[in-house]
């Protein structure tokens, strides 16, 4: 966790200690959500540590599977991305929380989004191979461009 994401999650905290009840209920779901996207983020750091084998008879199917993950995680980020920061209220304490869970959220290097971000750049790179791979095995133009498609 960076020092940047520990402030905000100390503000978040405190927060939660303040109000109570549903914000402690939101900060107490947040951090899970944090620690689950910490594992994956751990998981990419060297470049990811799985590895899998494919063939002339899976490329294609494995090639699918990962390109059209990316192409609709791509969409849908790009079309939520803007909607995940939230707007400040009065209150100190208010624009303190609201500024701590868009830090998480958005703005930080460590933020979900940025995650995401380079969550989606694995599954490019993955697809890209992916794809060289079936070139490599001799499959025509046409059955490559049917699997990887360009994204939209």
């Amino acid at each position: 966790m960076t020092q940047e994401n520990a402030g905000a999650d100390a503000v978040l905290g405190a927060a939660a200690g303040l109000a109570g009840g549903a914000v402690a209920g939101a900060v107490s779901a947040f951090r899970a959500a944090n620690s689950i996207m910490d594992r994956v983020s751990e998981g990419m750091a060297g470049g990811g540590t799985q590895k899998f084998h494919v063939d002339k008879d899976t490329v294609l199917q494995a090639g699918k599977v990962v390109h059209d993950q990316w192409v609709l995680l791509s969409e849908v980020y790009d079309d939520t991305v803007a909607k995940l920061r939230i707007k400040s209220m009065d209150g100190q304490v208010t624009s303190d929380v609201v500024n701590a869970w868009n830090d998480r959220l958005v703005l930080s290097p460590d933020s979900y989004a940025n995650r995401i971000t380079d969550y989606m750049k694995v599954l490019q790179s993955l697809s890209d191979q992916l794809k060289a791979s079936a070139e490599q095995y001799g499959f025509t133009d046409e059955e490559i461009k049917t699997t990887f498609r360009p994204k939209s």
